[in-house]
């Protein structure tokens, strides 16, 4: 006998439903056929919560990939279903569909499975392409462990001088273009961002950032120190149901601090 859910009314069915789906996901990615779920899903663009996570697969995250898959599929299971769609836009990895999903399991083991390309770490245009997509997104979510390789101010030169150069200025005003088309759309969308990273002085310019994206939408900025931080159980703190919590400052340090599990 299977449990059948469309949209929750309240929220002891929502969290029925959450749990059902973590039985199932869980079963599919041991290569199980899921026994006590079967949930049909609406169409992405009626999900109240539609997120978009860019994912930074870049070469210089190495072996924190497939910490990084986890946690995404730790958040995707912590996103109630047919509430929350997502989509999933990696820098690199080009055979990889970024529409709006709201059959979550799915997308978690097709994250599980697959085979990420590396390369530079082209922030801002995959920013861009995560903000102009259809349907429109309630919120975007951004994590990175370098300096971004691209721009969007053309004014600013090639590709290098913004990798190479001492001065922040190339990275504001593309950050400026990605807030202004963030603020256009909607309501507005907010941008939670993650810097994955240690806190060395070299990694301040990538901090703030971040944080600047976030503070001029509306979103939160965390720090993820690879010694102190497990990504795999931290980044589902940014789930929609997790992420009232990130309001308090106290809170966020706990996350940053590796306390929070």
């Amino acid at each position: 006998m299977g449990f059948s859910i469309t949209n929750p009314k309240n929220a002891s069915d929502a969290k029925k439903a959450a749990i059902e789906a973590l039985k199932a996901s869980t079963a599919l990615a041991a290569g199980k056929e899921p026994t006590q779920a079967m949930v049909r899903y609406i169409p992405p663009g009626e999900c109240s919560d539609r997120i978009r996570v860019v994912f930074d697969d870049s070469g210089s995250m190495g072996g924190e990939i497939e910490n990084a898959k986890k946690g995404v599929v730790e958040f995707l299971r912590n996103c109630i279903p047919n509430q929350t769609a997502v989509a999933v836009h990696f820098m690199n990895t080009k055979a990889w569909s970024t529409d709006l999903r709201s059959n979550l399991l799915e997308l978690a083991v097709d994250i599980q499975e697959s085979h990420l390309s590396s390369g530079g770490t082209p922030f801002f245009n995959t920013l861009k392409h995560a903000l102009e997509a259809t349907p429109t997104l309630t919120r975007l979510i951004a994590f990175t462990d370098g300096s971004p390789t691209d721009a969007l101010a053309a004014d600013y030169g090639e590709e290098l001088d913004t990798f190479y150069g001492s001065s922040a200025g190339p990275w504001i005003a593309s950050a400026s273009i990605i807030i202004k088309i963030a603020k256009a759309t909607g309501s507005g969308i907010p941008i939670d961002t993650v810097y994955f990273g240690n806190g060395a002085e070299y990694n301040k310019r990538e901090m703030e950032l971040l944080k600047y994206l976030s503070v001029q939408t509306g979103g939160y900025f965390l720090h993820f120190d690879p010694a102190k931080v497990n990504f795999a159980t931290a980044f589902k703190y940014l789930a929609p149901v997790n992420r009232l919590r990130l309001a308090s400052g106290s809170f966020r340090a706990s996350v940053e601090s590796g306390v929070q599990k």
